[in-house]
């Protein structure tokens, strides 16, 4: 990540509010809230911390536009599964630059919406739900664009500030978080510090992959001014994105994402064994790591040959044979002893692929599908294949039960799994 941060300082001077608007020439709206009466279509919700279409709370923090779309993009998918979703984002050619303006295209009873935290949301004219798709994701941010620069041009207006605005202009405004937005950017005794642990635990808890936390982090403003400020580097949509209370921006292009060690195993081998009912699949468990969660080595046979299953990297030739199966600890060694050097190679030439801008994505992932790893997504995926396995805890930290082996293991997103209890197998919710 060392190259990707030095793009940071860039980031926060460009993605600021304002400097967003100051396009020299306003754009005619494409859809008025007002003139396309979008706000019939939609629900409503009493109080104005919660998004009346997921019905959770937004994050209201400062310059919140990747979140909020992240958020929203996950919770509305659950609440609507039968609606979609598309993250829109600038077409970025340079993996140097970093603005993204995000935003998200949704559909909503056979009708096509923009969802952000500048506009919140507004109905596209003249699209359809069928226009919400990677093919037309070009044009759908563009509009977006238009969309944000008139009601930029709009609020301006009304506070009787002169637009386009000057640099200076914008730049004050930018740093002040005073540029017009829709969506809620605090609550009440809020902080930076109070903030950015909202952000992390409502990432962590939409089973995104937090890369890298910054506390106080000393910055240089496009002025030569010092200023601090706590950061936050998350994957989401196959990207690896910074929010700040400042702005966000797009860093580089995320790593892919794997299950932990325990759920590929087992999810491999009810797959493996389904597929070639002759061969074998063998699983050894054992703690691994300073928190001791519960790793496992998998050998299966596959031609009259032994094999360890790894994603990351790939699937090993074992020089093992049955007999050397008796010992786990000559497993696990001879695993380790071919898995180390080529998941160093591969993570050498996987961070080499991810310095591209978001255009390279499909080359970087090739195919690869990068797994839902919430508790509800590993949840779907267990049910799938007959899996005991239920929610539990809830609340700011959900976690997975489930029985593999006549024994009960527990999930946690971003940190994995670890031993279960007996008791928690009748328990209720």
């Amino acid at each position: 990540m060392k190259i990707c941060l030095h793009l940071i300082p860039l980031m926060v001077c460009v993605a600021l509010v304002p400097a967003r608007a100051a396009d020299p020439t306003p754009a005619t709206a494409p859809a008025d809230k007002e003139a396309s009466d979008a706000a019939s279509d939609l629900p409503k919700h009493t109080d104005p911390l919660i998004d009346p279409l997921t019905g959770t709370p937004y994050l209201a923090v400062h310059n919140g536009d990747i979140v909020e779309c992240a958020a929203f993009m996950i919770e509305f998918q659950r609440a609507h599964p039968s609606e979609h979703t598309l993250l829109l984002i600038a077409d970025i050619h340079d993996p140097t630059s970093s603005v993204v303006d995000p935003a998200v295209a949704y559909t909503w009873k056979g009708k096509a919406y923009i969802h952000s935290y500048e506009i919140g949301d507004v109905r596209l004219t003249g699209l359809g739900p069928e226009h919400v798709s990677e093919g037309y994701m070009s044009r759908l941010h563009k509009t977006y664009i238009e969309l944000m620069r008139y009601y930029f041009q709009k609020y301006y207006e009304s506070q009787h500030i002169s637009y386009p605005l000057s640099q200076e202009q914008a730049y004050k405004l930018g740093a002040a978080d005073l540029g017009a937005h829709e969506l809620p950017n605090e609550l009440p005794g809020d902080t930076e510090d109070i903030q950015t642990k909202r952000v992390v635990l409502r990432l962590m808890q939409l089973g995104l992959r937090i890369v890298k936390v910054f506390h106080n982090i000393p910055h240089l403003d496009k002025y030569g001014k010092t200023y601090t400020g706590d950061e936050v580097n998350f994957n989401f949509e196959g990207f690896t994105f910074e929010w700040t209370r400042r702005g966000c921006g797009y860093l580089c292009l995320a790593s892919k994402t794997y299950l932990p060690g325990l759920l590929d195993s087992l999810i491999f081998s009810i797959d493996y064994q389904k597929a070639n009912p002759s061969e074998k699949v063998f699983c050894f468990l054992h703690e691994a790591g300073t928190d001791h969660h519960i790793a496992s080595t998998t050998v299966f046979t596959k031609n009259g040959q032994l094999w360890f299953h790894h994603l990351p990297p790939r699937d090993l030739l074992s020089s093992l044979s049955l007999d050397d199966l008796r010992n786990s600890d000559r497993v696990n060694q001879a695993d380790l002893a071919v898995y180390n050097p080529s998941l160093k190679e591969f993570y050498e030439e996987d961070d080499k692929l991810r310095r591209q801008p978001p255009s390279g994505l499909k080359r970087y992932l090739n195919g690869y599908k990068n797994p839902d790893i919430s508790v509800e997504g590993v949840l779907a995926e267990l049910q799938k294949r007959g899996v005991e396995a239920r929610i539990i805890n809830n609340t700011d930290s959900p976690a997975l039960l489930f029985v593999w082996g006549k024994k009960p293991f527990i999930y946690r997103p971003l940190l994995g799994c670890f031993p279960g209890k007996a008791e928690q197998m009748t328990a209720s919710n």
